[in-house]
């Protein structure tokens, strides 16, 4: 059985050189070890989110400009050259859409959820509130924390 998951912005971070924690760490780590049951996915649009964190950074003073371009370089290349990329449909961002109008304003999360749904992969997420609004909503249960992913990983293995 294979899995195929979209991943959040937040685990394509420390490929910029974002430290988000060793939980994202040991995250990498898990799906890194069961690479032959789960295939992973990123999206342009993560990318562009990715940079524009970086961009948050600097104007925030925590990052200096000229850094921040040589982080945005090596963190694309890795994310590119190391994952493939998920096809956006058209459709993915109707329904994106649809979740911003039942009240969920992360745009980003949106779209890559209605990805991930279109193309019928998980989501990989930190943000616990897009899990709980997708139940709430009764909205299809691709959304996964890093925890729902090793219990389905753990389940695959019985």
């Amino acid at each position: 059985m294979g899995l195929d998951v979209l991943l959040d912005t937040s685990f394509l971070l420390p490929s910029f050189g974002v430290d988000v924690g060793e939980g994202v760490e040991r995250c990498l780590k898990l799906l890194a070890d069961h690479k032959g049951e789960v295939r992973v996915y990123y999206s342009r649009y993560s990318v562009l989110e990715a940079v524009l964190i970086l961009l948050r950074e600097v104007k925030r003073g925590r990052l200096k400009l000229e850094d921040a371009y040589e982080m945005a370089e090596a963190g694309v290349a890795t994310v590119a050259y190391g994952l493939k990329a998920v096809d956006e449909p058209p459709s993915a961002f109707g329904e994106a859409l649809r979740l911003y109008g039942l009240g969920h304003r992360d745009v980003f999360d949106d779209v890559l959820y209605a990805t991930a749904a279109t193309n019928g992969m998980y989501f990989l997420t930190l943000d616990s509130e897009l899990v709980d609004f997708v139940k709430e909503k009764k909205l299809a249960g691709i959304a996964l924390t890093p925890v729902n992913l090793w219990e389905r990983l753990q389940k695959s293995q019985e």
